[in-house]
């Protein structure tokens, strides 16, 4: 039997490439779902696919990550309608890439914002109610590890969420709640929009989630720091 057999798990950026498939695999598993994203037929035509297909007890809410009252309500609902969740994991992020002297100030803002305000506020609500096994994944990059002079607030953003779940995994630690980070490489997704991409050079969103499922199905007595990983493609 899988650990997440019949888990409360929060998936914040469900809608993305990497979510989608990993919500289809946990609904699966048997799990129960609380998924949010930013675009609300995105998220009821993924709630929809999930009961159809795999007739998954999920909830699903529009949500910005980056507001904080809008985290507290989903998070909320999510507790009102399961019980306690066990497992949170953070997927919401951005990137826009570009020449650092024709960077705009908001796209700073939403950068920083996007990818490690609302892992913040997401994990600080989760774990103000976690009980002792519980787990927080989110998810960090390779460019975090290997600077992409490219794409370098991106790059700043991810290591900021690298940094911030280390102090996490400190602070929770007596809580007995773990913390892991994931730096994938490259995952072909519609993430990269219209930039020129060798996309079959970059990893599957099925590799992404068959990692995430380990971090997921490891003895709670085993912490996982963080996991880099990325296509053999790209060595």
């Amino acid at each position: 039997m899988k650990r997440t057999e019949n888990k409360v798990i929060v998936v914040a950026g469900a809608t993305g490439g990497i979510g989608e498939q990993l919500c289809d695999d946990l609904a699966r598993q048997g799990a129960k779902l609380a998924l949010c994203g930013t675009n609300p037929e995105k998220v009821s035509d993924l709630c929809a696919r999930l009961r159809d297909n795999r007739e998954a007890d999920v909830y699903g809410a529009c949500v910005d990550v980056t507001e904080e009252g809008q985290v507290t309500e989903f998070l909320k609902e999510a507790e009102n309608r399961y019980g306690t969740p066990d497992v949170l994991i953070n997927l919401a992020g951005l990137s826009i890439p570009g020449k650092i002297e024709k960077t705009e100030e908001s796209v700073y803002d939403i950068l920083m914002d996007v990818n490690v305000k609302g892992t913040f506020l997401m994990a600080k609500h989760f774990a103000e109610h976690a009980q002792a096994g519980a787990q927080i994944i989110n998810l960090g990059s390779m460019a975090a590890r290997r600077v992409n002079g490219g794409a370098p607030l991106y790059c700043m953003a991810k290591t900021a969420v690298n940094i911030l779940s280390q102090g996490l995994s400190l602070q929770l630690a007596e809580k007995k709640i773990r913390v892991t980070t994931l730096n994938p490489g490259g995952v072909d997704t519609p993430f990269w929009g219209d930039r020129p991409v060798k996309r079959d050079k970059l990893m599957l969103p099925q590799d992404v989630v068959d990692t995430i499922l380990f971090v997921l199905d490891t003895n709670p007595r085993v912490a996982i720091h963080s996991i880099d990983f990325e296509s053999m493609e790209m060595l």
